[in-house]
């Protein structure tokens, strides 16, 4: 890319953090640091009730002990809630609501996630009440943007390939403003990373559904930047029993890992084996730079690399 790289890490303070979120936070670095970007730490704390002080902390400790240097972000956690959290843009996210509000494509929706799952075994939302005109002003109704049937989007891979995903087909009408009031996830990341001019976007292959709910929201917005950017859907790192890893992971937690490991080398040595990477010399964070710079120099090995995501 002849432009600067901006990327960001955006864990949620919602539990502690483990193995999956080291994974990511690695590769984006690593991507970055490659690329001779810029990252950016986003916290993404606008759920105030589920915010954990505690994994607020956890955040800026493991962070550290993983030795992951971020260029802007918060750099505690009095920082961030005095300038960089997602409360203090409220108003932002209120505005954009509105304008998508008196663009027509918003509808209000009174189903509960049971009787979305009797109608929809994949989780899809049917487009129940798209015809119902629910009063938008109701309290306690979710509103859902309209996905026209067969809406594409297309975006670039790390390696400059062309993918396209049908939103009405991964996502359906998706919530932009939750039941309590709170703008939902889709719409609060993709206004951070529009105001950020993020265009590097690495992600587990679990968020592809919200790239393509992201991407059509941002065309909604008549935004040109975001649709260029570039995303990386990477494997993700599962437990014993072949599952995700979630925030209650257990023995898999950077906490239990780090009392465990005391030096974080081991996960620079997971991260590597991860990608397919030589990993019995890296004994530091600049062992695997190396490792992974040369792979990605290589175009062979640049393809091998990325390829479990793309």
């Amino acid at each position: 890319m002849s432009q600067t790289v901006i990327s960001r890490i955006a864990p949620t303070p919602s539990g502690f953090l483990h193995l999956g979120n080291a994974f990511n936070f690695l590769l984006t670095a690593l991507l970055v640091d490659c690329e001779g970007g810029h990252l950016h730490l986003r916290i993404d704390d606008l759920d105030g009730p589920r915010v954990e002080p505690s994994s607020v902390e956890d955040i800026f400790v493991q962070l550290e002990w993983l030795g992951i240097e971020y260029d802007s972000g918060p750099s505690g956690p009095d920082e961030l809630f005095k300038q960089y959290s997602q409360q203090l843009r409220r108003e932002r996210y209120s505005a954009t609501l509105e304008f998508l509000h008196n663009s027509g494509i918003l509808y209000a929706c009174e189903c509960s996630r049971s009787e979305i799952r009797k109608l929809s075994p994949v989780g899809n939302y049917p487009g129940t009440c798209r015809l119902k005109e629910l009063d938008l002003m109701q309290d306690n109704l979710p509103w859902r943007v309209q996905v026209p049937e067969q809406t594409y989007v297309k975006f670039k891979t790390f390696t400059d390939k062309v993918e396209k995903i049908n939103v009405d087909q991964v996502m359906g009408d998706f919530v932009i403003k939750r039941r309590d009031g709170l703008p939902a996830y889709q719409l609060a990341s993709v206004m951070d990373d529009l105001e950020l001019g993020v265009n590097l976007v690495v992600r587990g292959e679990d968020l592809r559904a919200s790239t393509a709910a992201q991407l059509f929201l941002s065309q909604c917005l008549n935004d040109q930047v975001f649709p260029a950017a570039r995303f990386i859907h990477h494997q993700l790192i599962n437990d014993n029993s072949g599952n995700k890893l979630s925030k209650s992971a257990g023995a898999f937690s950077l906490t239990s890992l780090r009392e465990k490991h005391q030096s974080p080398v081991w996960i620079y040595q997971e991260t590597a084996k991860s990608l397919s990477l030589p990993f019995q010399h890296i004994r530091a964070l600049d062992d695997l730079k190396e490792v992974f710079r040369s792979a990605i120099q290589k175009k062979d090995g640049f393809e091998n690399l990325l390829k479990q995501g793309e």
